[in-house]
C-alpha cells in the first residue's frame, strides 16, 4: 500500500472530513491520496495562512480535531500564524507539512540548506506546538499520526505537526506491520474539594462565575446553565468564553477587561467570591493592575493546565484555591452539589441595573456607530448563527455589543491576535456546520489581509456575509498614535488607503449593500444569507472610538467617570 494512501485513510478513521491547505510538489502524493479516498474534501485555499485559520475555526465549530497541510519550505512557514493560534487558544490541529527527500535533509546547522524549499518545521515551530515530528522511516508512519491525533486532544489542546518527506509519503508500506503508538495513561488532575466551594459559596453574597476559552466545549455549554437553572450566579466572559452562555440568559453579566462592559468589570470589581473557569487572567483582563481585579473576593481558580495555576508573573492575582482540572469535570462534580437556600437574587438585579445604565452603545443615535449596528443585526440573525471576528477595534465593537443569544457562537483569534483571521475562519466555520449563517466582521485593513479567500467563498458558494466596517484607517492603532504620539498617525492613516469596497466585491460576484446612516441599519435584515455569500459595507467616520476604551486601569476607562459615580457604585454595591 502507498505511504500516502495509509495517511488519508488513518486521516477519515480520526473523523476528519475535511482538509484544507494548498497544493505542491512535496504534498502531493498525499493530496491525490485524499482525492482518491473519495471520502475527504480537501479545500485549497489561495494562501496557507487561511488554510491554517481555517483549521482552527473548523475545530472549534466541529469540538474535534482540524488537519491543514501545506508543501515546501515557502508554503509550510505561511501556516505558522495559524500553529501559533492554535497553540495560545488550546485548538486540537494537526498540521502535515510535505518536505524535501529525506535524503537531501541537512545534517549539520552550518549548512544553511542543502535541498530547494527546504526548512525544518518542527524545530521552527518547537515554540508554537505541543509536539513536532519528522517522519525518516515509512515504517514509522502510524506510529506519528496516532501519536500526532492524541497529543492534539488529550489535556490542554493544542497543535501538533508532523513533517513527512515526499519520499516517505511515496514508500510502499504493509499497514499489517505498522509499529502503533501506546496511549499512555490519561494525566491525573486534582480532587475537587466540593465541600470547601459549597462553603464559599454559602458565605458569599456577591459570588461571580468568569468563563474563559478553556469552558466552551459542547458539554461545558450545557453544563453552565444546568447549573444557573439550581443556583443563579451571574456570569461574566473573557474574549475566548464570551458564546459559552447565552446572552439574553437573566446570568450573563457582560464582557470584562480592558475593552470590556463597564458593568461587567464592575461586577469583577466588587464580587466577594470569583470562580474562574478555565481563563488565564491575562494583563488585558486584569488591565495591568492586580490590586484592581477582584479587590475583596475570593478567587477560585479552575485549569486543565497546572502552568497556568499559581503565580505566573507579577501580575497575577492572589488565589484562595487552585483546581486543576477541567471545566467539564470541576463543572459535573459541582452539579451535584446541593444548592437550596442560596439566594444571591439582589446582587443579579443590581448588575442588571448597571447593564442599562451602562450600555456599550453611542451616545448620539443619529451617527453611524459600529457598536449600534452589530446590536441591530443582533436582531436579526438566526439563533445557531457563527460570528467570526477580526482584530482591531472591529472585534471590540464585535465583543462589546453583539448579542450571542442562544446558540450562536463567537470565533476570535485571542492570545495571538492576528488581524486577517476572520475570513478564512469563516470559511472553517462554514465547512464544520452547514446551512446556517456566517458572519464575517473584519476592519478595512484586516480584511486585505487575506482577501484573496473571498476568491474561495465564492467558488464553494459558501454562506458567508462579509461584515466589513470601514473607517478607511486602522483605526485602534491610530487612537494610540493620537494618545501617545501627538496625532502623528504615520501608517495607520497618512501612507495608509484602500480600495474601492464595492468594485471588489463586484469583481469577485458578491452581492454588496452599502450602509452610511443609521436609517440604512435595517437594510441588512433581509440582505444577510444562509444560502450564498454577501458583502455589507458599513461607512464610519475615520475617528470612531470603541465604547468603552482603555484607560491607565479598568477603573479608568474611556469615557470617565467621576469619582462622585465610582463612590455611588460602590455604595450600591454594599449589599
Amino acid at each position: 500500500m502507498k505511504a500516502s494512501d495509509y495517511i488519508a485513510k488513518v486521516l477519515y478513521d480520526n473523523g476528519i472530513d475535511t482538509v484544507f491547505g494548498h497544493l505542491g510538489g512535496f504534498n502531493a502524493d498525499i493530496v491525490d491520496s485524499i482525492y482518491g479516498l473519495g471520502k475527504i474534501a480537501y479545500v485549497m485555499n489561495y494562501h496557507e495562512q487561511a488554510s491554517s485559520f481555517a483549521a482552527n475555526a473548523y475545530a472549534l465549530i466541529q469540538g474535534g480535531t482540524a488537519v491543514a497541510m501545506s508543501s515546501g519550505a515557502p508554503s509550510s512557514c505561511n501556516l505558522i500564524a495559524g500553529i501559533a493560534n492554535a497553540y495560545f487558544d488550546s485548538i486540537p490541529c494537526v498540521f502535515i507539512v510535505g518536505s524535501v527527500h529525506s535524503k537531501a535533509v541537512r545534517t549539520s546547522k552550518n549548512i544553511r540548506q542543502n535541498a530547494f524549499e527546504e526548512i525544518d518545521m518542527v524545530r521552527l515551530t518547537s515554540d508554537i506546538t505541543k509536539l513536532g515530528m519528522r517522519v525518516t522511516n515509512p515504517q514509522d508512519i502510524r506510529y506519528y499520526l496516532e501519536k500526532a491525533f492524541h497529543t492534539a486532544a488529550q489535556g490542554r489542546p493544542g497543535p501538533v505537526l508532523i513533517d513527512i518527506p515526499y519520499d516517505i509519503a511515496r514508500a510502499d508500506i504493509d499497514p499489517e506491520t505498522l509499529k502503533a503508538h501506546n496511549t499512555p495513561q490519561d494525566e491525573r488532575y486534582d480532587e475537587i474539594n466540593t465541600e470547601k466551594i459549597m462553603h464559599m459559596l454559602k458565605a458569599a453574597h456577591k459570588p461571580l462565575i468568569l468563563l474563559g476559552g478553556g469552558a466552551k466545549s459542547k458539554k461545558c455549554r450545557r453544563e453552565i446553565t444546568a447549573l444557573l437553572n439550581k443556583v443563579e450566579i451571574p456570569v461574566v466572559a473573557s474574549l475566548l468564553g464570551l458564546d459559552v452562555l447565552s446572552h439574553n440568559h437573566k446570568c450573563f453579566a457582560g464582557f470584562i477587561g480592558h475593552y470590556g462592559n463597564r458593568y461587567a468589570n464592575f461586577a469583577v470589581a466588587n464580587c466577594d467570591l470569583l470562580i474562574v473557569i478555565g481563563s488565564r487572567l491575562d494583563e488585558r483582563q486584569l488591565a495591568g493592575l492586580k490590586d484592581g481585579f477582584a479587590p475583596d473576593a475570593k478567587i477560585i481558580r479552575v485549569d486543565i493546565d497546572g502552568n497556568e495555576l499559581g503565580n505566573k508573573n507579577w501580575n497575577t492575582p492572589d488565589i484562595s484555591m487552585s483546581i486543576r482540572a477541567s471545566a467539564e469535570k470541576f463543572l459535573t462534580e459541582l452539579l451535584m452539589q446541593n444548592f437550596s437556600g442560596l439566594d444571591y437574587s439582589r446582587w443579579l438585579s443590581l448588575i442588571s441595573a448597571w447593564q442599562k445604565s451602562y450600555p456599550s452603545l453611542n451616545s448620539n443615535p443619529a451617527e453611524v456607530n459600529a457598536n449600534d449596528f452589530l446590536r441591530t443585526i443582533s436582531d436579526y440573525i438566526s439563533d445557531d448563527a457563527i460570528v467570526c471576528a477580526d482584530v482591531g477595534q472591529n472585534q471590540m465593537c464585535t465583543a462589546q455589543s453583539m448579542r450571542l443569544d442562544n446558540n450562536r457562537r463567537l470565533l476570535n483569534t485571542g492570545g495571538y491576535g492576528s488581524m486577517g483571521f476572520s475570513l478564512p475562519a469563516a470559511i472553517g466555520a462554514a465547512y464544520a456546520f452547514k446551512d446556517t449563517e456566517i458572519l464575517s466582521i473584519s476592519g478595512d485593513g484586516g480584511i486585505q489581509m487575506n482577501i484573496q479567500e473571498l476568491q474561495t467563498i465564492v467558488r464553494d458558494n459558501l454562506p458567508v456575509n462579509i461584515i466589513l466596517l470601514n473607517n478607511n484607517c486602522l483605526g485602534m492603532i491610530r487612537r494610540l498614535q493620537e494618545k501617545m504620539f501627538n496625532n502623528r498617525t504615520f501608517a495607520s492613516v497618512q501612507g495608509y488607503s484602500i480600495p474601492d469596497f464595492s468594485k471588489i466585491a463586484t469583481a469577485y460576484g458578491i452581492e454588496y449593500l452599502k450602509i452610511d446612516c443609521p436609517e440604512k441599519y435595517a437594510l441588512a435584515r433581509n440582505f444577510i444569507s444562509s444560502t450564498s455569500p454577501r458583502f455589507v459595507e458599513l461607512v464610519l467616520p475615520r475617528e470612531i472610538q470603541n465604547i468603552p476604551e482603555p484607560g491607565a486601569s479598568i477603573s479608568t476607562q474611556i469615557p470617565l467617570l467621576s469619582d462622585e459615580e465610582f463612590e455611588r457604585i460602590k455604595k450600591e454595591a454594599a449589599l
